[in-house]
């Protein structure tokens, strides 16, 4: 164990990714493959560690063993072999120099007779402890940690058991790696689960209703902006349930004051900027009073501005102003009134097409906030039939009305235009106008019959359908987006579509639209 001049040395050392010597106990590679079969097949850190302890107890026999992970200069045991490293590590029966040359230089050490080394006959552990062979070799590089084995008997470790462990090692250290990366994603995704349960059980609160990721991922983006108290600009279709995510964000930013709706469309166009922003008493023929604009009634709230994109563009200029500076100044007057007002729009439209075409001001879509697109209905089928379920729950106070398959595989297929609004609509028609406890396919409207039809023909999907059959599907639309535009106001809807209000309601009723909102 001395060299020609007579100083102890280490017997052997050894970069662990270095290839072994096949000419080396051959019937060490059937066991180290063996090994590496069974660690490979483990998904878990733990089971990396028992199959590590197997390994080392079944083909080295080592008196003691543990597995360090390597902490700072500290040391945390992961995996322990007959012994007790429950007290401060320098009082554990391990040698301490050894792993801290191991740690330190990367390479795998055997000392066959620790009392002949002088690199380490000297400490006081090996002594202490009557070490008599010490082998150690690090997890990963750089090492993450170590494995080590040590013998009080008089059989010593040899070179081969050094190749062996080393070549366990390297697989463990990979292995080690890659199974607490798969533990951590899976414990993501659990928490990321964890996170879409809270998320719906929060949409159902706010009476949203659905389950599809789409949906939970627009409000997990609202809530998280809410809390904020950042801006949210709602996108997407009519009907998809724009003003619902606004109550929704009122509620989430905890503030507990005023929520304020200004349904743009369906105020005058010559009283939208007293609405918004006030007046002063004798501003106008009609300014009796001072008024507040619902701005100021926001103050410590949230304002909901719904289709944000109809506002004028000469009043686009004094929004842009109270977003900038959070004042605002009353019609009539010149005193200007600081309001602290969070802000969240919904619109419909195709804001950048209209910035192109200059009838919305650009810096003023800058300072909107952040875009949060709610999904249609139509890219999230599966929720379809909670929806439908939730509405008849809540619209049927028999408990009794139920849905025939052929009536569910019908609403399930067609592609809801107008959403969830649609949605209701239909269910309302099925409560109210239907007598019996069950809605058939037979109960509903005609357009939701027709392509539930063509869908479940299969080869009759692409069959014109009559005349009478698109005239009527492209009017009960038409009505539903006029209502949508009016706020839900029946007569200013008559004038828009210029018919006779006797039968505007005959077709109200022929469609299925309740007669109520004026």
């Amino acid at each position: 164990m001395t060299d020609e001049r007579g100083r102890a040395r280490v017997e052997a050392e050894l970069d662990p990714l270095r290839p072994l010597e096949a000419g080396r106990a051959p019937a060490r590679f059937d066991a180290i493959y063996e090994v590496g079969r069974r660690l490979l097949g483990q998904r878990q850190p733990a089971e990396v560690l028992e199959a590590i302890q197997s390994a080392l107890t079944d083909h080295l026999r080592p008196d003691r063993a543990c597995v360090l992970l390597v902490e700072g200069e500290s040391w945390k045991p992961v995996l322990v072999h007959d012994m007790d490293l429950t007290g401060p590590p320098e009082r554990w029966p391990v040698s301490m120099s050894v792993l801290r040359h191991v740690r330190d230089s990367g390479q795998a050490v055997l000392a066959s007779d620790t009392s002949l080394d002088a690199q380490f006959s000297a400490a006081e552990s090996i002594h202490r402890f009557r070490i008599r062979s010490v082998l150690c070799v690090p997890l990963g590089r750089p090492v993450k940690g170590v494995l080590y084995a040590d013998n009080r008997s008089e059989r010593p470790f040899t070179v081969d058991d050094l190749q062996m462990v080393a070549a366990i090692g390297a697989y463990a250290g990979l292995l080690l790696e890659r199974t607490q990366e798969y533990a951590d994603a899976a414990a993501a995704l659990v928490e990321s689960g964890d996170r879409l349960a809270v998320a719906e059980a929060e949409l159902v609160r706010h009476e949203i209703v659905g389950a599809s990721p789409s949906l939970l991922a627009a409000w997990d983006t609202v809530r998280r902006l809410a809390r904020g108290g950042a801006r949210v600009l709602l996108r997407g279709e009519s009907g998809t349930g724009k003003e619902l995510f606004a109550r929704a964000y009122a509620v989430e930013t905890g503030r507990g004051a005023a929520y304020v709706p200004v349904p743009v469309p369906a105020l005058a166009p010559g009283v939208v900027e007293s609405e918004l922003f006030g007046h002063v008493k004798g501003a106008f023929t009609e300014a009796a009073r001072d008024k507040k604009g619902r701005l100021e009634v926001a103050h410590r709230g949230v304002l909901f501005l719904d289709e944000v994109g109809d506002i004028e563009p000469a009043l686009q200029v004094k929004l842009l102003r109270f977003l900038d500076s959070g004042e605002l100044v009353r019609v009539g007057d010149t005193q200007p009134r600081r309001v602290d007002a969070l802000v969240v729009s919904a619109t419909n439209r195709d804001l950048e097409k209209d910035v192109q075409e200059g009838r919305f001001r650009a810096d003023l879509l800058a300072r909107l906030g952040h875009v949060v697109r709610v999904p249609p209905l139509r890219e999230r089928p599966g929720d379809v039939r909670v929806l439908a379920q939730h509405f008849l729950a809540r619209l049927d106070r028999t408990g009794r009305k139920r849905f025939a398959p052929d009536a569910m595989a019908a609403l399930e297929r067609y592609s809801w235009p107008l959403n969830v609004r649609e949605l209701r609509l239909v269910m309302e028609r099925a409560v109210f106008l239907v007598d019996g406890d069950e809605v058939t396919a037979a109960d509903l409207p005609e357009e939701i019959r027709s392509a539930g039809a063509g869908a479940a023909a299969g080869g009759d999907a692409g069959r014109p359908r009559s005349l009478r059959e698109v005239v009527n599907e492209a009017e009960r639309a038409h009505i539903l987006r006029t209502l949508e535009h009016t706020g839900g106001n029946r007569r200013r809807a008559i004038e828009i579509l210029k018919m006779a209000p006797e039968t505007f309601y005959r077709r109200l009723e022929e469609f299925g639209i309740p007669r109520k909102g004026d």
